[in-house]
């Protein structure tokens, strides 16, 4: 990732970080997740308790202030083993960067993308632990540093904090919405509830591992309220689709969607998705499948199977029927099916589908029963709705669980050209949020990505 208008420098810069057994390359390629999640740089942990040199409280009080400025800020921790980095080499110079690699032992360093252009390299001054030093790529980037006005000077919140001691100890990202959209690109509307976030990174094996909060809004005015705690290995189960989601509501994936002005306006005054509607969809437990079609229109098709109370079916019945119109107006088919049960067998239940000129199944729904005062409402784009597959489960505290095949998601072009290489390469990544986010609380977040 460069600057805000070429996110592919990014990844180069992270070729940087070399381990003599553990290393992970990232270039320019297309991550979650959904969204939600997809954005996590390579960023390796060491096992020394050597750090030479540190910053003490004032240099992390410097650190603090230059990444209010930051749109993303990534901290590593040196392996003197490995050679020494090309970034380092190209802003000390090739005769004084070996020595200064040798000397900082597996002390901390940052890369820290303010508004555009390359990242400034930062690192603990050599003879004073109060102080950073700043290398810019080039005179006009310090120039355009130095310009800056002035930020208000505050003491950082405790979860602002928190933060910083992931960024001062260790392997960590930190980012705000600048810089998750600069990476997500199109996604980004989708990860909107996690447009800011911390998050300690970990390499054990061949598993990425990162945990941390997350947040719709600054960490400035949120409260703390989760423990700090490093996740433990999940199984790594061969996954049936490649995306499968279960939240206990939408808010976290088209909140911010359905919020938007604009959006919703389209979605009231065309569909007849008024905010009552929007409210309760937001609030209805869901699940989510992503498969792959085989030689048809569309490369995949989507599924979400909402949980709708039985008191809110008759305005879901109004809106369905709105949206019908609209379709038939623009030349598309409805028919009616017996939607498949999980053993491929057709069920008592009835889905509406809808068919392009050419005959070929676009999308549809279906609405079940009221069963103890709960209706399932089934929507479908690509192909006719089905309930031929198993759900994902949550376990445990998840309020979230998301598991997906990052490769096949690059595959199909979900996934745009600011996401780093391992992810889009990757064959499975686990997510989990244990809390969600609120107006005054972040959520937590977890993830395990394979990146053998």
């Amino acid at each position: 990732m460069e600057g805000p208008s070429t996110p592919s420098r990014f990844n180069q810069v992270i070729l940087l970080i070399p381990s003599v057994r553990r290393q992970i390359r990232l270039h320019s390629c297309t991550a979650l997740l959904l969204g939600l999640c997809f954005f996590l740089p390579a960023l390796l942990l060491g096992t020394s308790s050597l750090k030479t040199p540190s910053l003490n409280r004032r240099g992390t009080a410097e650190l603090f202030e230059i990444s209010r400025r930051a749109r993303l800020v990534q901290s590593f921790e040196a392996d003197p083993a490995a050679p020494v980095p090309k970034l380092w080499q190209q802003r000390l110079g090739s005769s004084e960067a070996p020595d200064r690699w040798a000397r900082h032992g597996r002390g901390t360093w940052w890369l820290i993308w303010l508004d555009d252009g390359e990242p400034l390299l930062a690192l603990p001054s050599a003879p004073h632990s109060s102080a950073l030093d700043l290398l810019f790529a080039d005179e006009l980037h310090r120039s355009s540093f130095d310009q800056l006005p002035s930020l208000k000077r505050r003491e950082p919140s405790a979860l602002e904090q928190r933060c910083l001691r992931l960024l001062t100890s260790g392997s960590a990202v930190q980012w705000q919405p600048s810089g998750l959209a600069s990476i997500s690109g199109s996604l980004f509307p989708a990860l909107a509830s996690v447009s800011h976030g911390c998050l300690r990174v970990a390499l054990r094996g061949d598993r990425l591992m990162a945990e941390g909060p997350v947040a719709s809004s600054p960490f400035a005015a949120l409260q703390v309220h989760h423990p700090e705690r490093q996740a433990n290995f999940v199984r790594f189960d061969s996954p049936s689709a490649y995306l499968e989601l279960n939240s206990v509501s939408l808010q976290p994936l088209l909140g911010s969607l359905f919020n938007n002005s604009l959006f919703a306006q389209q979605l009231d005054s065309r569909y007849g998705l008024p905010k009552q509607l929007r409210d309760v969809l937001l609030k209805a437990p869901v699940l989510v499948r992503l498969d792959v079609l085989e030689g048809v229109r569309f490369q995949a098709a989507i599924q979400a199977r909402l949980m709708l109370a039985a008191g809110e079916i008759d305005m879901t019945k109004r809106s369905l029927d709105a949206v019908a119109t609209a379709l038939l107006k623009r030349g598309f088919q409805r028919v009616e099916r017996p939607l498949l049960s999980p053993d491929g067998r057709p069920s008592n239940h009835v889905a509406v589908v809808w068919l392009d000129p050419q005959g070929h199944p676009q999308g549809g729904w279906s609405l079940g029963p009221a069963l103890r005062g709960q209706v399932e409402l089934l929507l479908a784009l690509g192909d006719a709705p089905n309930l031929r597959s198993n759900p994902l489960k949550r376990m445990g505290q998840q309020q979230l669980r998301l598991r997906a095949r990052p490769d096949q998601l690059a595959r199909l072009g979900w996934l745009g050209p600011g996401w780093p290489r391992v992810v889009g390469k990757a064959p499975q990544l686990e997510l989990e949020m244990t809390a969600l986010p609120k107006q005054q609380q972040p959520g937590w977040l977890r993830l395990q990505l394979d990146v053998r």
